[in-house]
């Protein structure tokens, strides 16, 4: 009967840590930092690109002219990585959780959370991410 009571109370902790915190899926903290593997030109003017981030992960990298925004490309609700914005959204690919590219507000659940923001800047045709 112990084992039964151990089972029960180990379990449901499982169950949370499997399942998450939403909060922590969109925090792009870690520290570090740098240029990411695609240039600026690379990326269409009104289109995103999800690339590493230098700090770890992914990122989503959008172009508006020469203005650069990034996010922590992780769906804030179970943290897989979402697709590249087709018309201004990205998908993830898991529950299909919708996101604001330009914003990183979520526009469809199951997230509710927005995408972490990540600090973008450009140097020529460098993209900087900190």
């Amino acid at each position: 009967m112990l084992c039964g009571l151990v089972v029960a109370v180990v379990a449901p902790g499982a169950l949370v840590a499997a399942c998450g915190d939403d909060s922590a899926a969109g925090d792009p903290t870690g520290g570090g930092g740098g240029s990411v593997d695609v240039a600026l030109s690379d990326i269409p003017d009104g289109s995103g690109l999800i690339v590493d981030n230098p700090a770890g992960g992914k990122a989503l990298v959008v172009r508006n002219g020469q203005e650069v925004k990034a996010y922590n490309a992780s769906c804030t609700h179970m943290g897989t990585i979402i697709a590249a914005p087709e018309n201004g959204v990205s998908t993830c690919p898991n529950h299909g959780s919708q996101f604001n590219a330009e914003t990183g507000e979520a526009v469809k659940g199951p997230a509710t959370q927005p995408l972490g923001k990540l600090t973008a800047t450009v140097e020529g045709d460098t993209i900087i991410l900190t």
